[in-house]
């Protein structure tokens, strides 16, 4: 009797190999915390070693060498300065994406993510790396992102940013979804990164927004965030926006989120 297959395939346990995931085992069978004490544990303790040993590449994380995105077309690649950057190969979204899309929605989630992610760290990935990096053909990228494009979402790869101009970061999109309501899940979920990911980028706005509001010079800013340039601008233009809005959301997120900036003397709140 052939098989009957009832739905597609579920991915979701390649995640328990991560080392969340087995310091997340370790907490409930060792030391018998519930499953959602341990996972508000293994989040802080993610938080508390970004704050004080920087952003380490994570499991599922590749260094990947794109152009500079400040680099005008018309050279050849030879010519280029390069730019080493961090793409995050897989999420557990992404199993999400894969059930309700099959391989092409989770491609094309994932498509959109490694664009994003070069393109907030200065560099611009190419429709040939994207097919290099989901295995398949330039020509399937190049379809998906025109059919992406028609439904109104723009991947910043190098040759739409030099077409277009300006393509907003991944991390201002997120925060600004959050400045207008969205939650953490629908965020992350419509974005194509983690919710880790989100509360992240949460967090990097207020750790810049209150250094702004103390004085500090951009190139400071950069320097004790991490953050890049062109994603500083655009959270200081988010906050600038949502505070003449009087937007609720943005006082939530300074007593929401702890800012991870040793320098600072005294808390603050800006209002």
């Amino acid at each position: 009797m052939p098989m009957q297959r009832t739905g597609p395939p579920s991915l979701r346990s390649a995640w328990a190999k991560t080392k969340e995931n087995q310091l997340l085992a370790i907490l409930e069978e060792e030391y018998g915390f519930k499953h959602a004490t341990g996972r508000s544990l293994v989040h802080l303790m993610n938080e508390f070693a970004e704050e004080f040993y920087g952003w380490h590449r994570s499991d599922m994380q590749i260094i990947y060498q794109t152009v500079d995105f400040r680099e005008p077309p018309g050279r050849t690649f030879g010519e280029m300065p390069l730019r080493p950057v961090f793409l995050t190969m897989a999420v557990p979204e992404d199993t999400m994406a894969f059930e309700n899309g099959g391989l092409q929605g989770m491609r094309r989630h994932k498509l959109i993510r490694l664009a994003r992610e070069a393109y907030d760290q200065g560099g611009l990935l190419t429709q040939h790396d994207l097919a290099l990096l989901l295995t398949t053909s330039s020509r399937t990228i190049q379809r998906d992102i025109k059919e992406l494009r028609n439904a109104g979402i723009r991947v910043p790869t190098r040759g739409a940013v030099h077409e277009y101009g300006h393509i907003p970061s991944i991390r201002s999109v997120c925060v600004d979804r959050f400045l207008c309501g969205e939650g953490v899940d629908s965020t992350a979920a419509k974005c194509g990164v983690s919710t880790d990911m989100v509360r992240r980028y949460h967090r990097q706005f207020t750790d810049t927004v209150v250094l702004y509001a103390r004085g500090y010079r951009a190139e400071d800013i950069i320097d004790v965030t991490g953050v890049p340039e062109k994603v500083v601008g655009e959270f200081l233009i988010l906050y600038e926006t949502h505070k003449n809005r009087k937007s609720p959301q943005l006082n939530h997120l300074f007593t929401k989120y702890t800012p991870g900036i040793i320098q600072r003397p005294i808390p603050f709140a800006p209002r």
